[in-house]
């Protein structure tokens, strides 16, 4: 028995080493990891976001190789490119100025050989930023003074008009002014109601009988206070009573761009 003892004690004392080993191999394997993680394969990563970034966004893959679904890591669909015609129809703003101009011009030439043949009722047509101007200007040729109501002369030269303003791609403004005289009527209380009577009447007078489409017609009013003329002379107080019909550059708006609120034929509003 006193034999057996030394050597039990002596195996027993050993079992510390055990112990030890295994921490030590637990210890070299965790910073095995550690350095593993330290050696992050970035290329492989950048490959990765790259791959996510083109399957979710169809972001192309551009780590120095082809974009193919080959190189990805993940696999990425191919689909047909759509191109889209819409961009390459539209012309550029340029070539729609440059169109404009050219049929402004046209047209004026066409203007000025019908108010040619108006006799006393011819207006005036010049080609400015705003478009082409027809000014009809006079005491007593279109309008009788504080009056609104077209005179048949005027109504003659309207009607010799309307077959070239109705065919416009552009809208049509029509201006109304008068002098600075004070104004003695019950139907119009001021300069600004008898200057837009007299733009509307022309409107109405175009579109109701002439035939323009009146979704590119338009009407303002701009009283005494636009002469185009000193108020100094008689004479220039009965220029500025006048109406402008401007034919511009700009596209007439759509009914759902606040557009019209009469609808070209065919058409309907809400």
């Amino acid at each position: 028995m006193d034999e057996e003892r030394p050597a039990a004690e002596s195996t027993g004392m050993m079992r510390w080493l055990l112990t030890y080993a295994d921490m030590i191999t637990l210890l070299m394997i965790f910073f095995v990891i550690l350095y593993a993680f330290s050696k992050t394969n970035t290329t492989k990563y950048e490959q990765i976001a790259l791959s996510l970034a083109a399957a979710l966004h169809g972001a192309p893959n551009t780590v120095g190789q082809p974009n193919s679904s080959q190189n990805s890591l993940i696999p990425i669909a191919t689909t047909p490119a759509t191109v889209s015609t819409t961009a390459s129809a539209a012309p550029s703003p340029s070539a729609a100025t440059s169109a404009a101009t050219v049929y402004l011009q046209q047209l004026a030439s066409q203007v000025s050989a019908v108010l040619a043949t108006a006799g006393s009722a011819k207006g005036d047509t010049k080609i400015t930023s705003q478009g082409l101007e027809i000014n009809f200007a006079g005491d007593g040729v279109y309008f009788a003074s504080a009056s609104a109501v077209i005179t048949p002369q005027f109504e003659a030269v309207l009607l010799k008009l309307a077959p070239l303003l109705k065919t416009s791609p552009y809208e049509i403004r029509v201006e109304g002014f008068t002098n600075d005289l004070p104004l003695h009527s019950s139907i119009y209380p001021t300069a600004w109601e008898l200057s837009a009577a007299r733009a509307v009447n022309v409107l109405r007078y175009l579109t109701e009988v002439g035939g323009v489409p009146p979704h590119i017609m338009e009407a303002d009013a701009f009283g005494q206070w636009h002469p185009q003329y000193p108020n100094t002379s008689p004479t220039n107080l009965a220029l500025n009573r006048s109406v402008d019909i401007v034919v511009t550059d700009q596209t007439p708006l759509g009914l759902d761009e606040g557009g019209p609120d009469v609808a070209p034929p065919g058409e309907s509003v809400p």
